[in-house]
């Protein structure tokens, strides 16, 4: 399909702080190659390269923007995204912000779909960096889909009709919402709705006067990429130190793909068994940059550490327990080697340390042997189901608090047992000094 010549690649807000480089076309089989690198101090915002394209041609068409994003030391994250705009301004957008890149990681793929209306004049789609670090785009194409088959319209008071219910009979903190108030006001945000989207503000509104800060709107086109694909927001990591004492780091997990998380499980816990002939004094578990996603790959790969299942539960709002169990088990050759779960682990936490990290924190939670450092979590020691609306949007509602194996009911920020505070001035690790500390103490490296 042919379409009208593009612009070149170009930086969205010229911040000094950031250097923007892309070359290559995005419509070609090679794609194009784009880096967003913050070269000083004050590259504390965001920055992003831009691609524009005249829509006319792939009207009537889904598209898709891919790429594979490798990081280097980002602190907030690195996502594509696209926009279609027509004369009165945005008609869609869609991005994998929802499906972050962090930390250092390499050729994580990405990709979203949108559909480009009759209505369309423009397109426009790019890399973003949120604060520090350097983020690289490789292979990023814009697909042109086939034609779009006939839609069956719903209607967007169906949609808002099907939250509301959803919300109401559902949400842990539903009953602490009044009603009567809140879903008129709800209804008149979106009384001039057009089309489902007209209704998300409201949907949005809603779920903010939940306060539960958990639960969120997931647009249709993140949920099938939910679905479809799986994997960590950045590398993991599995080392042996030189003083005997093995390191994981697990970062977060996003994505319902079996494959994938089978995949995960079975490296992680591969490379946990290959690297504790050399962990004679115990074991760190390094969640201070689990930003969380499916806690199920992130407790499956961790399993070695956490003895028989069940390791913890949720405690919905009936008071109903419902203990923990995932299907996304180590394969049967992981299992070769000392039982790590009378190993001493120390858990390191911190702010960033989020929803289901934080359901892996307390997965830990009265486990012998084990105790955490560092700071407090983020707060969002709860639990999320996706309700799926009738136009494939989807709500991610909190419905039920974290519990550890002890019996013992979370729901905000799990407090370490020693707490330790980030050092600035010498810029050395004090929550992995403490926690290297204490295993250096246990009956593990006694001799």
């Amino acid at each position: 399909m042919a379409v009208d010549t593009p612009m070149s690649w170009m930086s969205t807000r010229q911040d000094p702080a950031y250097r923007v480089l892309g070359t290559g076309d995005p419509q070609s089989e090679q794609g194009a190659n784009v880096t967003i690198s913050g070269v000083s101090d004050k590259a504390t915002q965001s920055e992003g390269a831009i691609f524009a394209l005249d829509a006319q041609s792939l009207r009537g068409h889904s598209v898709t923007i891919q790429a594979d994003l490798s990081t280097h030391d980002v602190v907030g994250s690195g996502f594509i995204w696209i926009r279609v705009f027509g004369e009165n301004g945005l008609l869609d957008r869609a991005n994998t912000g929802d499906f972050p890149v962090r930390g250092n990681a390499s050729n994580m793929h990405r990709s979203r779909q949108i559909d480009i209306p009759d209505t369309a004049t423009k397109l426009e789609f790019g890399l973003e960096l949120v604060g520090k670090g350097t983020v690289t785009a490789d292979a990023f194409r814009l697909v042109a889909g086939a034609p779009l088959s006939a839609h069956v319209t719903v209607s967007p008071q169906r949609v808002l009709d099907a939250a509301i219910s959803i919300v109401t009979k559902n949400a842990l903190r539903s009953s602490n919402v009044d009603w009567a108030t809140v879903e008129p006001q709800i209804r008149a945000m979106a009384a001039n709705a057009k089309v489902p989207r007209d209704v998300y503000p409201a949907i949005r509104a809603m779920l903010k006067d939940l306060g539960d800060h958990h639960s969120f709107l997931m647009e249709a086109s993140s949920g099938k990429a939910f679905n479809a694909e799986g994997g960590g927001d950045a590398d993991p990591i599995v080392s042996a130190q030189p003083n005997g004492i093995g390191y994981v780091m697990m970062p977060g997990y996003v994505g319902a793909n079996e494959q994938a998380a089978m995949d995960f499980v079975g490296d992680m816990a591969s490379k946990i068994r290959n690297t504790s002939t050399q962990a004679q004094c115990g074991w760190i578990v390094d969640l201070r940059n689990d930003h969380g996603g499916n806690m199920y790959p992130m407790l499956g790969a961790l399993s070695p550490f956490l003895g028989p299942q069940p390791w913890g539960s949720f405690l919905d709002g009936s008071r109903r327990l419902i203990p923990w169990h995932t299907i996304f088990n180590p394969p049967p050759a992981t299992s070769i080697g000392p039982d790590l779960s009378v190993a001493h682990v120390a858990v390191l936490t911190g702010p960033h340390t989020a929803s289901s990290g934080e359901a892996v924190a307390v997965a830990f939670r009265g486990r012998p042997n084990t105790r955490s450092f560092g700071e407090p979590t983020a707060g969002l020691s709860t639990a999320n189901r996706m309700f799926e609306l009738p136009d494939g949007s989807q709500i991610v509602l909190t419905v039920s608090l974290d519990v550890d194996r002890n019996g013992q009911a979370y729901g905000s920020k799990l407090q370490p047992d020693q707490p330790v505070s980030p050092d600035a001035n010498n810029g050395s690790d004090a929550a992995m000094n403490a926690a290297t500390a204490w295993l250096m103490k246990t009956a593990d490296c006694a001799d």
